[in-house]
């Protein structure tokens, strides 16, 4: 289905460079008051729509990261009264703020009892929620339930524990976003559930790798001008590289015989025998998989020239 362009204009990227200024991370850490409730909206004046009010309402809310439960529970009870318009500038100024608390939330996570007391209790599956019902230590029961009500999720690598922002929570928010959100939201959501590497490996089938580069490709065809563009064309670039290279520890060729992954010349296969449209990642996709054959699914210097030119390596 053809999908018309962003209209997230000119002026409303104006908008959003405006409202979207956000306090520096550290202010997040306030433990804020359990009894504050999310903000009414603004009394109606004349010439004040019920939209512009309750769009008002939660400015105060969404450009204080310190507040992010009660802007989370604001949102989710008043998105629908706004239009798409401001639904959106709602949207993207709560991701903004979830992103300005990030690094002082990851830094509560890091801190070593922190750590060491997750991993004692930590089963695999566990969300924030869960692991605060497990805990005895009120401060780190607090610190748990108070990252999930800011809008994040437990993810692991590596042996740590650290949060990332939850966006298969915004995916309530589909129905009342510009077009181009809401696709963006459904990308970011299958990154959130499903990451595609740890431990500098993949963690996803190849097929995937080249489905999520065709979803954020076809985003970047669609929406050329959506204030979300360089997040995904910057997710595009990752995952073209990760389909001709593979990672460290999940390499496209095997290092001691060089040969190519078996399952990702079948999954490749199998994209490309089924493709139908056009798409500059499934052609330059066409050229190295012939390519490939030619020489018998082996690295050499001709299919390494090729990969160098169709997708420079990010290393």
């Amino acid at each position: 289905m053809t999908k018309k362009y962003s209209i997230v204009t000119a002026a409303m990227a104006s908008v959003l460079t405006l409202l979207l200024t956000l306090p520096e991370p550290a202010s997040v850490l306030g433990a804020g008051s359990s009894s504050e409730k999310a903000a009414a909206p603004a009394a109606l004046t004349p010439g004040t729509s019920h939209a512009e009010a309750v769009y008002k309402a939660s400015l105060p809310l969404l450009l204080s990261p310190s507040k992010l439960p009660e802007a989370i529970s604001y949102l989710n009870a008043n998105m629908y009264a706004v239009g798409s318009y401001r639904a959106t500038i709602m949207t993207l100024s709560l991701e903004n703020a979830q992103k300005a608390a990030l690094s002082a939330w990851e830094d509560k996570f890091y801190n070593s009892i922190v750590q060491r007391k997750l991993t004692d209790m930590y089963e695999p599956g566990d969300s924030l929620a869960q692991l605060a019902d497990k805990t005895k230590n009120a401060n780190l029961r607090l610190m748990l339930r108070r990252a999930a009500a800011c809008g994040y999720k437990l993810e692991t690598a590596e042996g740590s524990f650290f949060p990332v922002i939850d966006y298969e929570a915004y995916r309530k928010y589909k129905p009342y976003v510009t077009d181009d959100i809401r696709d963006y939201i459904s990308i970011m959501a299958v990154e959130s559930n499903f990451p595609s590497n740890k431990d500098n490996g993949l963690v996803i089938a190849w097929a995937e790798v080249a489905s999520r580069a065709l979803a954020q490709e076809a985003f970047i065809a669609d929406y050329p001008r959506s204030n979300r563009i360089g997040i995904v064309k910057q997710l595009y670039k990752m995952y073209e590289t990760d389909t001709f290279y593979g990672l460290n520890n999940t390499p496209l060729f095997h290092y001691d015989n060089l040969e190519m992954d078996l399952e990702a010349q079948k999954a490749y296969g199998a994209i490309l025998a089924k493709s139908t449209g056009k798409s500059a990642y499934l052609e330059k996709l066409d050229g190295f998989m012939k390519l490939a054959k030619e020489h018998d699914f082996k690295l050499t210097d001709e299919i390494e020239l090729y990969r160098r030119q169709a997708a420079p390596s990010q290393e």
